[in-house]
């Protein structure tokens, strides 16, 4: 089998993509990110295959010279991917001179670091070189991968010379001064041996992370290249500089709003930070049970923390440090006798606690500093996978805005849209698929809503719910009605109006849940701008 395609950059403009795939061209791997930014074809060239039924797989050229800048352009990749598919890997291009001077041991490194946090994204992955580099640089480690080899002659003219078709890797970039109607100038060729749409990617070393190595390294990704600053407005939210103020807009707290969690935007972002951490890593439940429900008031997390038998006067690692009688809190990355180094938000890199600095630092203190008031000991190891995700098969989106779930009809992680490929791995919970989705995670689906490639599909949800949608008005029927973070007893109460009395008027919202016990709770709005979950059968429709 061999299929025929092409790569390509902001080098060569704007394709007629439309025109490429009349000519035959069946895959296109797209430069994803640049040194200076996003490529600024790329969301053009997404868009241009994807309507036109061409693959995509993507491409980033690595300047990184250590692990840890291997971690920042994986997370560049992965920003500007932003949850979408692909058909084939994200290749991890290996030229660099600067690189080549470092060794087999330390590129193996860097490349391995880049390669597990795209595999953890979702994505297939894969590494680009030269035959040069193939057979004198890469080491053991690094062939095991799928590797797309660059081999072409001096007199390279566009075409195929077959003695150079090099016998190891995937895919053979046999031309740069290839000619594709659609395409001005000169463009790269290839032919590729493996259809990703059907395969698994096999023989690959990956590098085993604990969950707090994630948390610890997530927390890192925000706190480098000066640190992500808080924004003045809701613009530019996933941007670490452009509209930096002192407004206390986030994206980390927009994302916490769209969790269901009470709408935490413009308020002071430390907890909340630490809370989207958290959930990004273990899960909402879990990091409900950590926190409590409260992202205004650290106090409010030192007092959960107290109640559930947490609280600590020592440090730990991944702990959670609350400073100045609840004003202030972060996480313990590491400690020794003299001091303990953190990872904060809402901080500046002025010395000492800062409570309101704007920014995602890393910071030290003196371990006996007076203003630490104790740690949230966290259980990591608790929260380690017992089994791996083990693929069965993938089935596809047959219609928008579909949701993934944390649990079956709990916590929403995202959405994808009609088409999207997802995989599965053969379980299932009643009405619900269990699948795992480029972008966003392991989580489940609404059966009803996949299909395989070729299978029947519907255009929209039928009764899809929506939580800024008010349903209707009703008054509470209990003497005192608890409002809590989510659908059931076992969540903490929101931090603002935690209790309803008999009379209270609320707004019924069309986000209603389940508890673990298949009972209704409603969605509701307080006094027009406080939201939590109430037992269903304690509200009476007006």
């Amino acid at each position: 089998m061999e299929i025929k395609g092409i790569d390509v950059s902001s080098y060569q403009g704007k394709p007629d993509w439309a025109k490429v795939a009349k000519a035959g061209y069946k895959f296109a791997i797209l430069r994803i990110h640049q040194k200076t930014g996003v490529d600024g074809s790329f969301e053009y060239n997404y868009k241009g295959c994807k309507s036109n039924g061409i693959l995509i797989g993507g491409y980033k050229y690595s300047y990184a010279l250590t692990s840890a800048q291997a971690i920042d352009e994986a997370e560049d990749v992965i920003a500007a991917l932003n949850g979408r598919g692909l058909d084939f890997p994200v290749f991890y291009d290996l030229e660099w001179s600067n690189q080549r001077k470092l060794g087999k041991q330390a590129i193996e490194n860097i490349a391995v670091t880049f390669l597990t946090r795209i595999k953890k994204a979702g994505y297939k992955v894969g590494i680009y070189c030269n035959l040069d580099w193939y057979n004198n640089v890469l080491s053991d480690t690094l062939k095991k991968y799928d590797c797309w080899i660059a081999r072409y002659p001096a007199s390279d003219n566009g075409s195929i010379q077959e003695r150079l078709r090099p016998s190891v890797g995937v895919g053979w970039q046999y031309s740069s001064k290839g000619k594709v109607p659609g395409i001005n100038g000169s463009v790269d060729m290839n032919v590729f041996y493996k259809d990703y749409r059907d395969s698994v990617q096999k023989g690959e070393t990956a590098v085993s992370k604990t969950k707090l190595q994630e948390f610890t390294e997530l927390g890192d990704y925000y706190a480098s290249n000066g640190g992500y600053l808080e924004k003045k407005s809701n613009a530019y939210l996933d941007d670490f500089k452009k509209n930096a103020g002192y407004n206390n807009y986030t994206k980390f707290a927009r994302d916490v709003n769209s969790w269901g969690q009470p709408g935490c935007q413009g308020q002071a972002w430390c907890a909340e930070f630490q809370f989207w951490k958290l959930v990004k890593v273990i899960g909402i439940t879990n990091a409900l049970k950590i926190m409590g429900g409260g992202f205004y008031n650290c106090q409010s997390v030192k007092n959960w923390s107290k109640k559930q038998g947490t609280w600590h006067n020592a440090p730990k690692l991944g702990a959670l440090p609350i400073f100045r009688n609840g004003s202030h809190i972060g996480d313990v990355q590491s400690f020794n006798g003299a001091r303990i180094y953190t990872n904060e938000g809402n901080t500046s890199s002025a010395p000492g606690v800062v409570a309101n600095g704007g920014a995602v630092r890393n910071k030290s203190y003196s371990i006996n500093d007076p203003a630490i008031d104790g740690y949230v000991w966290i259980d990591w190891e608790s929260y380690e996978d017992t089994a791996t995700w083990k693929k069965t098969g993938t089935r596809i989106a047959t219609v928008n805005d579909l949701y993934v779930r944390e649990t079956p009809n709990g916590y929403v992680m995202g959405s994808i849209d009609k088409d999207t490929v997802v995989d599965i791995d053969g379980k299932v919970s009643g009405k619900w698929t269990h699948v795992k989705v480029s972008g966003i995670g392991i989580g489940w689906i609404w059966t009803g809503y996949l299909a395989k490639e070729g299978g029947p599909a519907s255009a929209t949800i039928t009764g899809k719910q929506d939580k800024t949608q008010v349903l209707f008005k009703g008054n509470v029927t209990a003497t005192v009605l608890n409002v809590r973070t989510w659908a059931g007893t076992e969540y903490p109460n929101i931090k603002k109006y935690p209790k309803l009395n008999q009379g209270n008027e609320v707004e019924v919202m069309n986000f209603t849940q389940k508890d673990k016990n298949g009972s209704k709770w409603y969605y509701i709005r307080i006094a027009g701008k406080y939201y939590g979950f109430v037992s269903a059968k304690y509200i009476k429709k007006q």
